[in-house]
């Protein structure tokens, strides 16, 4: 039986074996980290054997006018970017302060050099391609500008639809 996590309309399905929790709607970042002003983090994070993967999920499908000027501008790149920042810098605090349930998630990210990790923007759009693609905002672009913003963090950076996402990928989005 997969784990399942719901993010709007969307659902996402992962594997019993991974470590899978939807971040921002946990005990403790609720009740100690949102109180921070400007600090938001990403949507699901989730541990595999070998990666861990912080995702962040935009669904703009019926709000195409007023989100494509936050994809063409670099907001939207930005905001991810900063949502991984300070995603890592609440499990710093998660490992200080002992919380066990992060344990998988803080463990892989400060203890281990070889870890892989992975930055995912998982995005709807209901944009015609050609407009996508004449305003430079086709996967390919979105993903090479956010690893361009993240070059410090050695991390990998990977821009999905539910469209044009791999069949090699062990979760699924519908």
């Amino acid at each position: 039986m997969a784990q399942k996590i719901q993010e709007g309309t969307l659902h996402f399905s992962f594997p019993d074996n991974w470590n899978v929790c939807k971040f921002d709607d946990t005990n403790f970042y609720r009740n100690r980290i949102e109180k921070l002003n400007g600090i938001k983090s990403v949507d699901i994070i989730a541990k595999n054997s070998d990666t861990l993967h912080f995702i962040e999920i935009k669904d703009f499908r019926k709000h195409r006018i007023e989100n494509i000027e936050r994809q063409t501008n670099g907001e939207l790149l930005t905001e991810v970017a900063q949502k991984f920042v300070s995603t890592v810098s609440t499990l710093f605090g998660a490992k200080r302060c002992n919380i066990v349930d992060f344990e998988p998630y803080y463990s892989s990210l400060f203890d281990s050099k070889e870890q892989t990790i992975e930055v995912i923007l998982f995005i709807e759009r209901d944009d015609d391609k050609s407009t996508l693609k004449r305003k430079k905002l086709t996967l390919a672009d979105l993903q090479n500008k956010l690893k361009k913003l993240l070059v410090a963090y050695n991390v990998r950076c990977k821009v999905y639809d539910r469209e044009h996402f791999p069949s090699t990928i062990n979760w699924s989005v519908k």
